[in-house]
């Protein structure tokens, strides 16, 4: 038998493992189209077909179970173990609300695409900025660009989001509207883990501060948008709430002036130029071109 390319051997062994042209090709970070035309050029150079398929599953003929035996036993070093521990971390820090309202679809997709990628999630609420291969970060209008005590690209402005008081719709009708902050006496306020450190919130904070009681304190935005949905709270959400979820209602003009923080995208210079930390980026930038309508009018 001919010697077979070492890219080729990868190509049927992943197929094989896998028993699906599509699964293979996102366990190889390849596109399926190149896969079946390799795998074609493989079996019109053997004169023999290596794949069929049975009850609607492929499967291996008996000429595809001798060569996956052989080329197993000859290229041990392309293991799937092996391949994936080659793999270079790739780490995403990031605000968890953006992470669901922005990029959760957008991610879902990269990762179909990219099934042998090493992905990690880190969540960037508040605190020091984490190191990692891809940042995302909310800054105070005067705060564009954070010290974080290592080296990153230059940061790239993505977007500016306003967060207004919200309330569930059901519990509050067009007449009876909170439309002063006195107003909000009657309610059970939620405070959202994000807001306590920033400038930009010292008006809301000041006013959750001030309460003895009728306080919750949430650790995600998750369950502040349950708590204002189900419980008759009162709490603080991005302004495009309402393209996500029609039964939470914005409360507009409480404050005097708008609480308002600009979102950021940085990435670690040594790692700026690798093919998935690149890919990661036009993903994010697609996602948030995708969404412009949803975020504040002064990033025209």
């Amino acid at each position: 038998m001919a010697e077979i390319e070492r890219l080729v051997a990868r190509s049927f062994l992943a197929t094989a493992r896998c028993a699906s042209f599509k699964q293979a090709a996102r366990s190889l970070n390849m596109h399926p189209t190149v896969l079946r035309k390799q795998l074609r050029r493989l079996e019109t150079s053997l004169g023999e077909a290596l794949f069929v398929y049975q009850d609607r599953a492929l499967a291996l003929t008996s000429r595809g179970l001798a060569l996956q035996a052989e080329l197993a036993s000859r290229h041990r070093d392309l293991r799937p173990e092996v391949g994936f521990a080659e793999r270079p971390e790739l780490r995403l820090a990031l605000p968890e609300w953006v992470l669901d309202d922005v990029l959760g679809r957008h991610l879902v997709a990269f990762l179909r695409r990219h099934a042998g990628v090493r992905l990690e999630l880190l969540r960037q609420d508040q605190g020091p900025l984490l190191q990692s291969e891809v940042m995302i970060w909310l800054a105070d209008p005067d705060q564009a660009r954070p010290d974080p005590g290592f080296a990153m690209t230059r940061p790239q402005r993505l977007a500016s989001v306003e967060f207004q008081a919200c309330i569930g719709k059901r519990y509050a009708r067009e007449r009876r509207l909170p439309a002063r902050l006195c107003d909000l006496h009657d309610y059970m306020l939620v405070q959202r883990p994000d807001t306590s450190a920033s400038a930009v919130f010292a008006p809301w904070n000041a006013l959750v501060d001030a309460r003895g009681g009728a306080v919750t304190r949430a650790h995600s935005q998750q369950w502040t948008m349950e708590l204002i949905r189900h419980a008759a709270c009162i709490g603080l959400m991005p302004h495009y709430t309402s393209h996500i979820d029609a039964n939470l209602q914005l409360l507009p003009g409480l404050f005097a002036r708008p609480m308002r923080q600009s979102i950021w995208l940085a990435c670690a210079p040594l790692s700026a130029q690798r093919e998935d930390v690149m890919s990661l980026q036009a993903l994010i930038h697609n996602a948030f071109a995708e969404r412009r309508d949803w975020f504040a009018a002064d990033d025209e």
